[in-house]
């Protein structure tokens, strides 16, 4: 078991729910805080850079959750079934 924020597992379930889809930083702060994120908004990049180090998913070549430059997060593996997250 990882321990993780809230936040990291607000984002965390976002990427399970939408798995090998590219999620800008705009709908990812739509679906985690349910507002619009601001011109300067790097809250999501920083929640994503600790969810990384808390996976263990190596910062220079990570292979669970990769950024596809210039658009955004994708949480690139396959998700089966539904275990309850709550």
């Amino acid at each position: 078991m990882v321990p993780l924020s809230g936040g990291e597992y607000r984002l965390l379930r976002i990427l399970l729910e939408h798995p090998n889809r590219v999620l800008n930083r705009d709908q990812l702060v739509e679906l985690i805080h349910g507002r619009e994120a601001g011109p300067y908004d790097r809250a999501i990049d920083v929640q994503m850079s600790r969810l990384r180090q808390r996976l263990r998913d190596e910062s220079r070549e990570p292979q669970l959750i990769q950024t596809v430059r210039g658009e955004g997060y994708v949480l690139a593996t396959s998700v089966e079934g539904r275990a309850s997250c709550d």
